[in-house]
């Protein structure tokens, strides 16, 4: 029987165990666990994840995984193309590093810049953090960019220093390997 992928998003409550248990329901299922992230934000899990299965086998699976509903989780799954976007064909993928003092508005403000030039965000991690030698908190992103080829790694740099003034952070950006 064919494979296909399913995306599962799974948020709640974190303690331990969770990602044990969704990997046996996927596992009993014959899923194949293909690619995945998961965090824990605040004392609450977060968790997305690709999993390949046949579509015979994903109404019951979605049965199984919503059976974890009854320890505080929501779940959620949807079937998805392997197939990739047309956009994500054209580009190179590069790094970006973000750090400066926190205030309300930095993904924002940077978000806006990187969609007026078609860059689409493939990760981004953020967190804050006191800054021990300057006293107050620092906010710090790092992202993983897919930017169209039309658009140079060294344009989108001036883009974003344009604004790092104004924002009050240093951003660097560099082409990934």
């Amino acid at each position: 029987m064919p494979e296909h992928a399913v995306l599962i998003t799974v948020t709640g409550p974190d303690k331990p165990g969770l990602v044990s248990a969704l990997s046996e329901v996927v596992a009993a299922h014959d899923g194949n666990w293909l690619e995945g992230r998961m965090a824990n934000l605040a004392g609450h899990f977060a968790g997305m994840l690709r999993v390949e299965i046949t579509r015979e086998s994903q109404a019951d699976l979605l049965n199984d995984l919503e059976s974890l509903v009854s320890s505080g989780l929501s779940v959620s799954m949807q079937p998805i193309s392997d197939q990739p976007v047309e956009d994500e064909k054209d580009g190179h993928d590069v790094e970006m590093d973000l750090l400066g003092q926190d205030h309300p508005g930095i993904v924002r403000d940077i978000t806006q810049v990187l969609s007026q030039h078609g860059v689409s965000v493939q990760s981004l991690d953020t967190t804050i953090e006191e800054a021990s030698m300057a006293g107050g908190m620092l906010f710090h992103a790092k992202a993983r960019l897919r930017v169209p080829n039309h658009v140079s790694t060294i344009t989108l740099h001036e883009k974003l220093q344009a604004l790092s003034d104004s924002l009050m952070v240093e951003i660097a950006v560099a082409d990934i390997d």
